[in-house]
């Protein structure tokens, strides 16, 4: 994302200062980028992007804040199982320049894939997304549409129809849904910083009811002063490198972020 503010330097002093807004994923792309069956990787290895396989184990990371904490891994490798595509840089310019002087910029395609563990189920969840608009609230961020979504679940392939994102206001704190097996899941964080924004990916599940609403279990107790109620449902979330289409590998390195109030001093 390139941004061009010229009131950028004051409106950063603000933003570290408030709270964070929200938005919702907006308007439904009037094309999708690909089809459910363009998803699914060939057993060719000209079909991956070449970067480091992901480890078939799982391991447990230590922290000084947890004697022990549950991994977010899950079997396989995610680049054998979808065929991804490199994102397109700048595919939407929003100009706020009448609402807030100086404000405008261009957004990128974000893609990401993360891991899926619940109840006994396993895969990982590949979703492809691209801006359709912007908001403007101390600055501002994009609302970005889903254009299509796949899950990879104990072996098989599931095409999702309602996935949403949410950039998760200023600070981007952001999450995402969709629903399956009678059930909502969103993939949320565990801890942020002392500013209130993320220091690494999505981490933890919430599981709703088919409503959305009513709650199940919540897999990342964020309010919880109790850390060994912290991210109980862990997964694995990275994004897609803009110059190549990479994802790096899917190790569960999660920490409780630097400055979260519930770290020992």
């Amino acid at each position: 994302m390139k941004i061009c503010n010229f009131f950028l330097g004051c409106i950063v002093l603000f933003v570290i200062a408030c709270g964070d807004d929200s938005s919702s994923a907006s308007d439904a792309l009037s094309e999708n980028q690909s089809s459910s069956s363009s998803w699914i990787a060939s057993n060719s290895s000209s079909s991956r992007n070449d970067v480091k396989n992901s480890s078939s184990s799982i391991s447990v990371k230590s922290s000084s804040s947890s004697a022990k904490r549950l991994s977010g891994e899950v079997s396989g490798d995610p680049l054998q199982i979808f065929k991804t595509r490199v994102p397109k840089k700048a595919v939407y310019h929003c100009d706020l320049t009448q609402e807030i002087s100086g404000l405008e910029g261009d957004f990128d395609q974000k893609d990401w894939i993360c891991s899926f563990k619940y109840a006994g189920m396993e895969g990982y969840v590949y979703v492809q997304s691209s801006p359709t608009g912007c908001t403007p609230h101390w600055g501002f961020y994009p609302d970005i549409s889903v254009d299509s979504a796949v899950l990879y679940v104990n072996g098989k392939y599931e095409t999702l129809n309602d996935v949403t994102y949410d950039w998760g206001g200023n600070h981007h704190n952001d999450s995402f849904r969709f629903s399956y097996d009678g059930k909502v899941f969103e993939y949320s964080r565990s801890s942020i910083n002392f500013a209130y924004r993320p220091c690494q990916e999505m981490d933890c599940l919430k599981v709703y009811e088919a409503d959305g609403t009513t709650l199940i279990e919540d897999g990342c107790n964020f309010y919880s002063d109790d850390l060994s109620k912290v991210r109980q449902l862990p997964i694995v979330c990275r994004f897609a490198n803009l110059e190549d289409g990479s994802f790096g590998d899917f190790t569960d390195n999660f920490e409780l972020c630097p400055g979260d109030s519930r770290l020992p001093n």
